[in-house]
């Protein structure tokens, strides 16, 4: 009758040595398959858990990659200078970055791989908030899966060499329920959890940006049309002239210049130099028979005061290259009933908004960062 007891002994004894045998990684359910709740293979004694208890998910779901942080040299970032409002949209691009720090021992910093899918942990209800996706200025498809709330973007095909400077870019619909990052992650705090993966789909380590404190929330959609406008992302910039006189003809003469940055804040965005095509401000539309005519550089142009769709004054064909747009001098002269920043722009607080221009079809890129000056 002791043969029970020596099966029962032989069973323990293989079973210790099983998990000694084994490294606790292997087990690590977690780690390669997005399971919360068995994060390390239980104890023996350790009863199983009910049979109705479904573990929840966590990101990426259901996913047999490497999610160790070292694993991956690739990142990615929130990117201010590219991200802004456009008509009826909010866009957010993150830009991809190899910064290295990983293990070169793993097969994720062998530097062999590239970017094939990327994916996002949002809120299920924000699906009909997002209108589009690009990647790298490429409208992509993509799969808003609200039961596993992630949003992925995959076939990337992006290789070791062309996956740095990247750009993934969201549009939010502004007006919807999830018109930003705040509400569409389910981090919160405008903060987005994503995984990036190798074309195995074996590496894909979760992260999240740093927080960084963004712009200040714009005026208006200014200059409503599809264009790089953040300031950070140019060397070029509009400060307003204190020099303000009175010409012949009852005029008032408000002078602007166009000057350079020592540096671009980000070297990376396309717009950071360009050739000054246009110049632009944004006016109250009640000020349409004030603008007599503009100068640049003392040189004299017909007057260009838009009513229709929205109120701007344009000054166009400036074509100053790079090399010579420091300095340049756009003055406006104005009738008395606008003859001040105060009445002439569309916000009567003595500040205007004014955007410069690098010609249409000159890049893939439209640019026109915004300045806001006053006197």
């Amino acid at each position: 009758m002791r043969t029970p007891t020596l099966l029962v002994g032989a069973a323990l004894l293989l079973a210790t040595a099983l998990l000694c045998a084994t490294p606790a990684s292997a087990f690590d359910v977690e780690s390669f398959f997005g399971l919360r709740g068995a994060r390390t293979l239980q104890a023996v004694s350790s009863p199983p858990p009910p049979a109705t208890t479904s573990p929840a998910l966590v990101f990426p779901p259901l996913c047999n990659c490497d999610r160790r942080p070292r694993s991956s040299p690739f990142r990615m970032a929130l990117d201010l200078a590219t991200s802004g409002p456009e008509t009826g949209l909010q866009r957010y691009c993150f830009r991809v970055d190899n910064v290295g720090g990983c293990d070169p021992r793993l097969k994720c910093c062998n530097g062999q791989q590239g970017v094939e899918k990327v994916e996002f942990d949002v809120v299920a209800g924000c699906k009909d908030s997002l209108r589009r996706v690009t990647v790298g200025g490429v409208q992509r498809s993509y799969e808003y899966n609200t039961k596993l709330n992630v949003l992925r973007i995959t076939n990337l095909g992006l290789t070791p060499s062309s996956a740095p400077g990247t750009e993934v870019c969201l549009f939010l619909a502004s007006t919807s329920a999830c018109p930003g990052l705040a509400q569409l992650c389910n981090a919160g705090s405008g903060v987005c959890k994503y995984a990036l993966f190798n074309k195995d789909r074996d590496c894909c380590p979760p992260r999240a940006p740093a927080v960084r404190a963004p712009p200040p929330p714009p005026r208006s959609e200014f200059p409503f049309c599809s264009c790089q406008r953040n300031s950070l992302g140019s060397r070029l910039f509009t400060t307003a002239s204190e020099n303000v006189t009175l010409v012949d003809g009852g005029l008032t003469r408000i002078c602007f210049n166009v000057q350079l940055k020592d540096v671009c804040a980000n070297p990376k965005s396309k717009c950071c130099e360009f050739e000054l095509y246009k110049f632009e401000v944004e006016v109250d539309g009640v000020c349409s028979k004030s603008l007599a005519y503009t100068t640049v550089d003392g040189n004299r142009k017909a007057p260009f005061f838009q009513t229709n769709p929205v109120d701007v004054i344009k000054v166009t064909n400036i074509n100053k290259p790079i090399s010579s747009v420091a300095g340049t001098e756009v003055c406006l002269f104005l009738r008395p009933q606008c003859n001040s920043l105060q009445k002439l722009c569309a916000f009567h607080d003595g500040s205007c908004t004014i955007g410069l221009f690098n010609k249409p079809g000159a890049s893939a890129t439209n640019c026109c960062p915004l300045s806001t000056v006053g006197l």
